[in-house]
C-alpha cells in the first residue's frame, strides 16, 4: 500500500497537478453595478458621476468646509519615522517595545506586541534600547536571536520624505493631501508608482532591487477603470481569464492574454487598472493607459468599503447641500438687482390716459434706481376711497425660519465627516460645547490618519523594502501628560488598597500590574499583626476586658512590678536579651541564621542583614508569624510569598507556630486568676 501511494504522489507531481485539493473556487457575483469596457474594465455607474461631486465639493462652502478642516488638522503637524519595535524574534516573529532580558518573567499574553500609547512610568518601554550586558530572550519561544531595525531603512523613508517625488517638486506631503481629499470627496484614493523597470535580457525576468521608483502620482478617482471580472477578483476578465501587460510602456496598448509579452518575451505584470482620461473629461484625443500589479496603490472606500470601488458620503447629503446653495443664491438675489420687487403699488384710477405720461416718469426713474417702487395703474370706474393699494411680496427671512433651517442642514453635513459647528464658525451652546465639538473632531482625524498610514504609507515602505520603521503622522493634538499621570496615579492607588485587603500585588518589566486571585492573608491576621482584636460575632465592644488603670491603695505604695521577659537585663526591663531560649531550654546557634551560603528567593546581599536581625527580632520578642511576615515585606522589601517561605524556612524548628492560639488562652486564664486574687486581698483588707 505504501508503494502504491508514493508511485501515486510521484506521478501527480510529474504531472504538476495535486487532484487531492480542489482546482478552483467559486465567488458569488459583486452587487454594485457596473459597465464593462474592452479591455475587461469595469466603471461604476453611480447615482450621478464622480465629477459632479467634485464640482459640489469645490464650489459649496457648506460641504468645503469640513473637507478642508479634516485635511487641515490631519497634516498640521506633519510627518514622523518611528521605529516599528526595539527588539524582534527572528524565529517567531514576536516584536517588543522593550529588553526583553532572560530574567524577566513571561507575559499573561505572550501573543500580544505590548504596545502602548501612554508607556506606564518606570517601565523598559520608557528607555531607550541601549545596549546591555544582559542576555536577551524571548519570552514567547525562548530563541537568544533577536534584532533591531536597520538604520538604513529609517535612511531610505527620511530621504522619500524631504526631497521631491516627482518632476513638479511636489513633496510627500502634497500626494497624501490630495489622497486624503479624494477619500473624503470620492471615497476612493490613487497612487500611481512609476517605475524604471531592470530587465533581464536572458530570462525577461524584472530585478526588483535594480528597479528604480522614479515618480510618485496621484490619479483622478472619476478617470479610473479598475479590472476585474464580474465577481470581484482584480486582474480578469468577465470570462474569468488572467489579463496581463508587458512592463515596457511603449508595448501596452494592448492587454496580454499571458504572462510574457509577444514582442519582447518579459515577464508580463498582471492588470490591476486602467486610466482613460474620457471617463471624467470628454476630449478630442483621450488617452489610455492599463497600469500593473504594484504600479498602483489604492484604497476602496473609506466610509463605504468594497471590493473594487467605495461610495461617496456625499451621494447621501448632496440633496441638502443643494438647497444650502440656494439659500445663498436666494440671498445673493434678495440684496442683487435681480431681486424679485419688494412690492408693488397698485393706484385706480378713471382716466387712464392721464395717467400713463406720469407712469412713463416713474419708469424712467425705476431704471435709474432699481430699489424703486414701480407703481401701476389699473383702470377703475370706481373712484374715491382706496385708489391706491400696497402689496407686498417680499417675505421676511425670520418668516422664512432661514438661520434655523441653515444651521440643521450644516449641522447634518458636518456629522458625516465629523466635524461639527464650532469649525463652521458658530458659537458652541448648550450641549455642543467647545471641548466636546473638539474631542469629537480629533477622533475623526485621528481615524483619517490611520486610515493613510495602513493604506498607504506602510504599502509604500513595503515597496522600497523597509518593515521595521513606520512612516505615520503626528497627531493632531498633544497627548495630556497630566491625564496620563492622573490615571497611573489611581491605578496605584487601587492597587495599594488591594495591598492592604491582603492581595499580593506583582508589577511586570512592562509597568503592569498583576493582582493575585485571592488574597494570601486574611483580615484577621492582618488585625493581629497591627496589634488589634477582632470582635466577637454579636458581641459589642472590646473581645477582652479593658486594662484597670493602676492605682495606690495608701501613700507609700510601691507600684505594681511589671513581670519581666525571659533573659531580661533586670526586673521588669523589657530590654533584649543576648539569646533568646528555645523550646526544650536549648540556645540558638550561631548558624542557625546563617543565610550566607546560599540566598533564598527573595534575599540578596543588600537585605541580607535586615532579614536576619527580623528574624533574631521574632524569637526574642516572641513575634507571631503574621507580624514576622509583615515586618520583613516592610523592611526587606519580600513579596508575601518570599516572606512566608523565609519565615517556614529559617524559623520552622525554632517555633511551634500552632501554639500560639494555646498560649493566648494560657495567658487569658493567668489574667482572670490574679483579678481574682487581687479582690481577694482587696476584701481582707477591708474587713
Amino acid at each position: 500500500m505504501g508503494f502504491k501511494d508514493n508511485l501515486t504522489n510521484a506521478f501527480k507531481s510529474l504531472r504538476g497537478v495535486n487532484k487531492s485539493y480542489t482546482e478552483s473556487t467559486v465567488r458569488p457575483s459583486i452587487a454594485q453595478p457596473y459597465m464593462s469596457t474592452d479591455t475587461g474594465a469595469k466603471l461604476p455607474i453611480f447615482p450621478f458621476p464622480l465629477i459632479m461631486i467634485y464640482e459640489l465639493a469645490d464650489n459649496i462652502d457648506s460641504l468645503r468646509i469640513p473637507i478642508e478642516t479634516l485635511n487641515r488638522e490631519i497634516f498640521k503637524n506633519g510627518f514622523e519615522i518611528t521605529e516599528k519595535f526595539k527588539y524582534k524574534c527572528t524565529v517567531c516573529a514576536k516584536e517588543f517595545q522593550y529588553k526583553p532580558l532572560a530574567e524577566n518573567i513571561a507575559d499573561d499574553q505572550p501573543h500580544e506586541t505590548n504596545e502602548s500609547l501612554h508607556p506606564a512610568i518606570g517601565s523598559d518601554r520608557t528607555n531607550k534600547a541601549l545596549p546591555t550586558a544582559q542576555p536577551l530572550q524571548c519570552d514567547n519561544c525562548g530563541s537568544n536571536d533577536l534584532v533591531r531595525p536597520d538604520p538604513e531603512h529609517r535612511k531610505i523613508l527620511e530621504d522619500m520624505l524631504n526631497t521631491s517625488v516627482n518632476g513638479n517638486e511636489q513633496t510627500l506631503e502634497d500626494i497624501a493631501r490630495q489622497l486624503e481629499r479624494d477619500l473624503e470627496i470620492a471615497d476612493n484614493a490613487y497612487l500611481l508608482v512609476l517605475k524604471n523597470y531592470f530587465i533581464n535580457d536572458a530570462t525577461g525576468e524584472i530585478d526588483p532591487k535594480k528597479t528604480e521608483i522614479k515618480e510618485l502620482l496621484r490619479i483622478d478617482p472619476p478617470q479610473v477603470a479598475m479590472i476585474a471580472d464580474s465577481d470581484g477578483r482584480i486582474g480578469y476578465d468577465d470570462k474569468h481569464n488572467a489579463v496581463y501587460v508587458c512592463p515596457r510602456f511603449e508595448h501596452r496598448d494592448k492587454r496580454l492574454t499571458t504572462n510574457r509579452c509577444d514582442r519582447c518575451d518579459s515577464i508580463a505584470l498582471k492588470a490591476v487598472a486602467e486610466v482613460n482620461s474620457v471617463y471624467s473629461v470628454g476630449i478630442p484625443q483621450p488617452k489610455r493607459v492599463i497600469y500593473g500589479q504594484g504600479e498602483i496603490i489604492w484604497k476602496a472606500g473609506k466610509y463605504k468599503p468594497g471590493l473594487i470601488y467605495g461610495f461617496s458620503p456625499i451621494y447621501s447629503i448632496w440633496s441638502k447641500v443643494m438647497a444650502l446653495s440656494h439659500m445663498d443664491e436666494y440671498i445673493r438675489k434678495y440684496f442683487d438687482k435681480m431681486r424679485p420687487p419688494r412690492g408693488m403699488l397698485v393706484i385706480a384710477s378713471r382716466n387712464y390716459e392721464t395717467f400713463r405720461k406720469s407712469w412713463d416718469a416713474l419708469e424712467q426713474k425705476a431704471t435709474e434706481d432699481p430699489y424703486m417702487i414701480h407703481p401701476l395703474l389699473v383702470e377703475s370706474d370706481k373712484g374715491g376711497k382706496n385708489m391706491a393699494q400696497w402689496l407686498d411680496l417680499t417675505g421676511s427671512l425670520k418668516e422664512l425660519e432661514f438661520t434655523a433651517i441653515r444651521k440643521e442642514l450644516r449641522m447634518i453635513i458636518g456629522a458625516v465627516y465629523g466635524v461639527l459647528p464650532l469649525y463652521f464658525g458658530e458659537l458652541p451652546t448648550g450641549w455642543s460645547q467647545e471641548g466636546l465639538q473638539v474631542t469629537i473632531t480629533n477622533r475623526a482625524v485621528k481615524w483619517a490618519q490611520d486610515v493613510l498610514q495602513q493604506s498607504f504609507f506602510k504599502k509604500l515602505a513595503l515597496l522600497q523594502g523597509v518593515d521595521d520603521w513606520d512612516l505615520k503622522l503626528k497627531t493632531g493634538e498633544e497627548t495630556d501628560k497630566l491625564r496620563d499621570l492622573q490615571i497611573q496615579g489611581v491605578e496605584i492607588e487601587n492597587m495599594t488598597a488591594l495591598q492592604n485587603l491582603g492581595f499580593e500585588i506583582t508589577r511586570t518589566h512592562t509597568g503592569e500590574f498583576k493582582v493575585s486571585k485571592d488574597p494570601v492573608i486574611s483580615i484577621t491576621d492582618m488585625m493581629e499583626a497591627e496589634g488589634q482584636t477582632t470582635k466577637k460575632p454579636g458581641g459589642r465592644g472590646r473581645g477582652t476586658a479593658a486594662p484597670q488603670e493602676e492605682q495606690q491603695r495608701f501613700e507609700g505604695e510601691p507600684k505594681h512590678q511589671r513581670p519581666s521577659r525571659a533573659g531580661g537585663m533586670m526586673q521588669g526591663s523589657p530590654e533584649k536579651k543576648p539569646a533568646a531560649s528555645v523550646r526544650g531550654g536549648g540556645k540558638v546557634r550561631k548558624n542557625d541564621l546563617d543565610l550566607t551560603t546560599n540566598f533564598k528567593d527573595g534575599i540578596t546581599p543588600d537585605n541580607f542583614e535586615l532579614v536576619k536581625n527580623t528574624l533574631q527580632d521574632s524569637l526574642d520578642y516572641g513575634w507571631t508569624k503574621t507580624k514576622t511576615v509583615e515586618q520583613l515585606r516592610k523592611v526587606a522589601r519580600m513579596t508575601v510569598r518570599q516572606a512566608r517561605e523565609c519565615v517556614k524556612n529559617e524559623l520552622g524548628e525554632q517555633r511551634r507556630w500552632e501554639d500560639e492560639e494555646r498560649t493566648k488562652q494560657l495567658k487569658n486564664k493567668t489574667d482572670e486568676t490574679e483579678g481574682r486574687w487581687n479582690d481577694g486581698i482587696q476584701e481582707e483588707e477591708e474587713e
